[in-house]
């Protein structure tokens, strides 16, 4: 019988939360645990093995090495250069870059023909690193993106309205940064558009703002408190590697490919995307207004621009 098995390279503080969830959820048969630092891996590995008992099923979980990536399903990258309090997510960029192209050279000469699955910063230009460096279809590689941006749009919103917010769908796209669009023309909840739920006589206007604002805002308002933002997004890789592994065929807004979707070409940005055993399986192309449409494209050409930085610094590495 094939093993499942998922490689996580970077078990810092989302990392070794992901683990944990997997471990909880009994995911995989087999989680191999790389970091740069050995000792805190080791340590990772023995308190995840004393939780097993407590999982749904046991997981073997050991000590990785890049040798693991050979049989390996998914290679879950949470790798990342640290973020200064007061930074955006796209001051990593060279750091990351520098990081990553080394890491998924010596992924792909073991042999790995699985599935990427990252939350890296900045997520967008990283899933396009990844497919530069690797060569690997669109599909195989899976950015976080937006999904962690429309969780908390959702939440937001069914705070407001006293709903759970499972109930509530209300879609972010676009750069998972300070660019990205919270779709209000798709936001609903029981099919109703939630802007006709609004009470009479509440400014519609400026609740938009204010609940976009906080959408955007709240992650680094975590970050500047605790030093990272670890439990939702550990959840989203949990929710992408599950419908890949149980060919689930959720729709997930996640960093995808576009070839043609949107008028654009040739980066990773957030949008609907169907997710099942065959990876980011296809986009869900969203009907916008023009408002919303021409924020997309403008967070599209900040990601561009970004990835233009990018390109530059995989040429310089790999001309060495």
């Amino acid at each position: 019988m094939k093993r499942n098995k998922i490689v996580l390279i970077g078990s810092g503080f989302v990392g070794s939360a992901f683990a944990h969830a997997v471990v909880d959820k009994g995911l995989v048969d087999e989680l191999a645990i790389i970091d740069i630092d050995e000792d805190k891996a080791k340590a990772d590995v023995w308190d995840l093995n004393h939780a097993t008992p407590f999982g749904d099923k046991f997981v073997d979980v050991h000590l990785g090495s890049y040798s693991d990536c050979s049989d390996a399903d998914i290679v879950v990258i949470c790798a990342s250069a640290k973020l200064d309090k007061g930074d955006t997510r796209l001051k990593l960029l060279e750091d990351n870059v520098n990081i990553f192209v080394p890491m998924i050279q010596k992924v792909i000469a073991h042999g790995f023909d699985g599935y990427f699955v990252l939350p890296s910063n900045p997520v967008d230009i990283m899933s396009y690193v990844i497919k530069r460096v690797s060569q690997f279809p669109k599909n195989k590689i899976i950015g976080s993106g937006t999904s962690l941006d429309t969780a908390r749009f959702e939440f937001f919103l069914s705070r407001t309205f006293d709903v759970a917010p499972q109930n509530v769908y209300a879609p972010v796209i676009g750069e998972h940064g300070d660019s990205q669009v919270a779709v209000w023309s798709h936001a609903q909840i029981a099919g109703e558009p939630v802007l006709d739920l609004l009470n009479k006589g509440v400014d519609q206007t400026a609740f938009k703002q204010s609940i976009a604002s906080q959408t955007t805002q709240v992650g680094y308002d975590i970050y500047v408190r605790k030093g990272t933002t670890n439990f939702g997004i550990s959840l989203s890789l949990v929710r992408i590697v599950e419908a890949i592994l149980f060919n689930k065929n959720v729709i997930m807004n996640v960093s995808s490919y576009l070839e043609g979707e949107y008028g654009l070409n040739d980066l990773y940005i957030g949008t609907p995307t169907v997710i099942n055993g065959n990876g980011a399986d296809r986009v869900i192309e969203l009907k916008l207004e023009e408002d919303e449409l021409t924020r997309f494209k403008q967070s599209s050409h900040i990601i561009l621009e970004h990835q233009q930085r990018a390109d530059a610094i995989i040429e310089s590495i790999l001309n060495k």
